[in-house]
């Protein structure tokens, strides 16, 4: 309840000849005072005012305070100093003649209420803001009151105090909002706001001096000052910890102790900056050379790119800097060193990680499509994938290509088989659409023999009957044989087409073979197993059983034919006809004229009638067996339409298992984090109705409306159907567009001239502009249509967080330009802070909250100065802590702070004042 004993020890501390206390960095005055109510074993509650220690008058001041501080007692009251105290003793006890008794007497009996304590510290200002209040946790302390009827007692002792004395880790994870059940703002609700919890040894001997019970050290991150002391208010859990060993990088070979750079350089005043494990922020005006420290460490650290870093420090300063050399010092292992400009040090994989702020340009504002920032970060996680999912491939691009291989093959080939089978629907068709002219030109042969055999009678009166039927049954048994050699030289060309086709089968078979076995050659388990089984044995019998019976046939029609020469007179060959019909054709008139004018009918009419033979039958197959094939053909062709699809699925089925580890990996980083994955069918159906917008011909009055209804029907109903990858859904809505096409009816009364109905076939049944996608979402969005500076945030926040593996420095160079100044509070300080627990951050900044909001440990401030002795600047680099105030030798890193971030406490405090902000 007094400073007597701090006193005692400051004189140690500061003795001109025999400081015993001089190693000691900090001492502070902690008035220690007992407090009603009392606890249920009836001992007062103890709250401890510590007091800052800066002002060279603040033992004075205590003093002056604690007089105020004051108990009524039969009417009177006592402040808290020696001579009231001793008189306050006497008042209950009038024998006490001892002062010092007396005096440690009214010490016991000074029991004020916390209600005074309140009021006391209200009412002086100084001493208000100078000092830090704190209540025990035990039982001489708030849970030593009362369960019953006390709670708004200790809530109110709680909202006094700043922090809580106590080294209990349940306390700790209550007081900072950890606990589970219970929310940040109920403590805040209760108490004012969180506590930290601080833990001295309370030592009552000299052996148990920094000795605390259980080995609960007291860790304060922070300057050996009042104020380092004070920033555990506003970083109750980050900047205290309790434990035997203090808090550190697990791995010290990660970390970056000291940039050296020789002091023979004009360019830096500093021959080395050191740097804190921890946050390190660099800020610094426009040219100041903040950017240089992140370049020189990536370069020392074989991480510095000069084709992404144009707008580097080193890319601008080349001229001026060869021959500088830099060394970076790690906390363990050997240093690194590099010479500007031409060699940096060289390492397999860069020593630290280097987020330029031309790197995060690209990625953020030029990269419209969003694909280069999938791409690095699908690497990101790729990266920290175990060996296993990774497959023995170097990067995600790889391994994602090896899994679409089999599925993208297989795509194409149906690609292939839709393109073959619309030139056969054309062919078909085409075909068909001959019909009509076929039967035109049938009806008109069909009329020409008509007016043939009209002419005959008269002509046949004169000619040899009997001859004349000889010839007619000459010439219908030739017919017969001709239509015999037609039919076989048919089968003839189809067994030739029959052995072509089985040749190129074996071609590509044992071509798709070859490279399966190719891609099984790093499976040593199946190797030998394709090698010996995987190859067809091909039946060699086949190609000479077809080349048999095209023999046999090609036997056949020579005999049917018969010799050019030498026919025999009784023969049935077609020569041998030929040749007696021939003869009887020379002897059929007397009448030459007459001969030659029945010879000529008769040659007509039986043109004519083989005309008429030759084009029924082309109508009936074209009629029967044509359209059976177009149906066939079209049938296949939906078929291939809809297993392209079925393909899609089985390739979505292998992307969702190549994702699952990326989805654990950004699942694990919880619901705040905003990253997902989404899987689905790309669709870009505008880009294919483009496609189709030059068939249209604006010339034709239906061209307009039919192109406006399919591009209506396709965003309606076909995008949709494709979206789902549901074959029916798909085959129903095709169906439909279908018929609204027509293609027949279209190529004919919509189409332009130069359009081909297998140019219109291709078109409808493309399949390139529907594609399975795996795309990561930030905040439910797609990245591509990221603001630039949300797509700031989402790679920053991921390599912040994603990289949980990776232990090495990162470093990152002015973001904020990149970034939404409405989203770096809220979404990337709270990721800055909990990385920089696990790894060495380096940032360079301008902006207040990636430097006061993320409590950085270290701020670096880079000034330049333009000497007239040289063509560039001479940059100075000083350093300390967010606390570290002014003194009589130089400006604090806080009022530096505050001028180059806020523009200096005026301009702070006048927008403070505008912005009426109210709690």
């Amino acid at each position: 309840m007094s400073i007597d004993g701090y006193e005692k020890a400051l004189e140690s501390k500061v003795h001109p000849t025999n400081p015993r206390l001089g190693a000691v960095a900090l001492l502070i005055p902690n008035i220690e005072l007992r407090v009603l109510p009392a606890t249920k074993d009836s001992k007062a509650l103890n709250v401890h005012v510590l007091v800052d220690p800066t002002a060279p008058d603040h033992v004075d001041r205590i003093k002056r305070a604690m007089r105020q501080l004051r108990v009524k007692y039969n009417g009177e009251t006592y402040g808290c100093c020696r001579d009231e105290l001793i008189e306050f003793a006497r008042k209950q006890q009038a024998g006490l003649e001892d002062e010092e008794v007396a005096y440690k007497f009214g010490i016991e009996q000074f029991k004020p209420s916390y209600e005074a304590i309140a009021e006391w510290i209200a009412s002086e200002k100084w001493l208000r803001d100078n000092c830090l209040i704190g209540v025990a946790n035990g039982k001489d302390g708030i849970s030593g009151l009362p369960a019953d009827g006390f709670s708004a007692t200790r809530d109110e002792l709680l909202k006094l105090a700043h922090f809580v004395f106590s080294g209990n880790p349940k306390d700790r994870e209550y007081y900072v909002g950890k606990k589970s059940g219970v929310p940040v703002a109920e403590i805040v609700r209760q108490y004012g706001s969180l506590k930290p919890c601080l833990h001295g040894s309370d030592a009552h001997s000299v052996a148990t001096l920094f000795k605390p019970d259980e080995n609960r050290y007291c860790w304060i991150k922070g300057d050996p000052t009042f104020e380092g002391l004070r920033q555990v208010l506003w970083e109750p859990e980050a900047r205290v910890a309790i434990g035997a060993s203090k808090p550190e990088q697990s791995d010290r070979s990660r970390v970056i102790s000291e940039l050296r750079i020789p002091s023979k350089n004009s360019w830096f005043a500093q021959s080395a900056i050191q740097l804190n494990p921890g946050l390190v922020a660099i800020i610094g005006e426009k040219g100041s050379g903040k950017t240089a420290v992140a370049d020189l460490i990536a370069f020392a650290a074989g991480a510095y790119n000069a084709k992404e870093s144009q707008s580097s420090f080193i890319a601008k300063g080349r001229l001026h800097l060869n021959g500088i050399e830099t060394c970076l010092a790690w906390e363990a292992g050997d240093p690194t060193n590099a010479t500007l400009t031409g060699s940096p040090y060289r390492a397999q994989r860069p020593l630290v990680r280097y987020l330029s702020q031309d790197f995060v340009e690209q990625l953020c504002s030029n990269d419209h499509d969003g694909h280069e920032l999938q791409q690095a970060i699908e690497e990101v996680v790729f990266a920290h994938l175990d060996e296993g999912s990774k497959e023995g491939f170097s990067s995600f691009a790889e391994l994602r290509a090896s899994r679409e291989f089999a599925s993208q093959s297989q795509r194409d080939t149906i690609r292939g088989e839709l393109a073959a089978t619309h030139r056969e629907i054309e062919r078909i068709m085409q075909s068909i659409a001959q019909i009509p002219a076929k039967a035109a030109l049938k009806e008109q042969a069909e009329t020409r023999v008509e007016e043939l055999k009209k002419q005959l009678p008269e002509v046949e009166a004169l000619a040899d009957q009997t001859i004349l039927e000889k010839l007619e049954k000459e010439k219908a048994e030739a017919l017969s044989v001709e239509k015999l050699i037609a039919e076989k030289s048919r089968q003839r060309r189809a067994i030739d087409d029959m052995a072509k086709a089985y040749v190129l089968i074996k071609e590509r078979t044992g071509k798709q073979i070859d490279e399966l076995t190719e891609s099984a050659k790093g499976i040593p388990q199946l190797a030998p197993m394709l090698e010996a089984g995987l190859h067809p044995l091909w039946n060699d019998s086949i190609e000479l059983s077809l080349a048999g019976v095209a023999e046999a046939l090609e036997a056949e029609i020579a005999a049917l034919k018969g010799p050019a020469e030498g026919a025999v007179p009784d023969g049935v060959s077609l020569a041998s006809r030929a040749a007696r019909i021939k003869g009887l054709q020379d002897s059929l008139s007397k009448d030459e004229q007459n001969r030659k004018r029945l010879l000529d009918l008769q040659k007509q009419v039986a043109d004519q009638d083989a005309a008429i033979v030759r084009i029924a039958k082309e109508i009936s197959e074209l009629e029967g067996k044509a359209r059976k094939q177009l149906l066939a053909k079209q049938a296949e062709r939906s078929e291939l339409y809809e297993s392209y699809f079925a393909a899609l699925e089985e390739d979505g089925k292998g992307l969702r298992e190549l994702y699952a580890p990326m989805k654990s990996q950004l699942g694990a980083l919880g619901s705040k984090m905003q990253f997902e994955l989404s899987a689905g069918y790309r669709v870009d159906t505008k880009g294919w109705l483009e496609k189709a917008s030059r068939f249209y011909d604006g010339r034709k009055s239906t061209a307009s409306n039919l192109k406006d209804a399919v591009e209506k029907f396709a965003l309606d109903s076909l995008a949709p159907a494709w979206k789902t990858g549901e074959k029916e859904k798909i085959a129903a809505a095709f169906g439909e567009f279908h018929d609204l096409i027509a293609p027949d009816s279209f190529i004919a009364l919509q189409a332009t001239p130069s359009l081909k109905l297998l140019d219109l076939f291709d078109w409808m049944y493309s399949t390139d502009h529907v594609d399975i996608s795996y795309k990561i979402l930030y905040g439910g969005t797609e990245l591509e249509y990221l603001s630039p500076g949300t797509r700031g945030i989402a790679l920053l926040v991921l390599y912040l967080l994603m990289d949980d593996d990776d232990r090495r420095p990162l470093i990152i160079d002015q973001p904020e330009g990149n970034l939404d100044n409405s989203s770096i509070y809220a979404q990337l300080v709270p990721y800055i802070r909990a990385a920089k627990e696990k790894r060495q951050i380096i940032l360079v900044t301008h902006n207040p909250n990636l430097v006061v909001a993320t409590d950085a440990e270290q701020v670096i401030v880079a000034t330049a100065e333009r000497p007239t002795t040289q063509h560039y600047p001479r940059i100075t680099y000083r350093s300390g802590s967010l606390e570290h105030a002014h003194s009589d030798e130089s400006p604090g890193i806080r009022q530096a702070v505050c001028t180059l971030l806020e523009g200096g406490k005026r301009a702070f405090k006048e927008r403070e004042g505008r912005y009426s902000i109210k709690d």
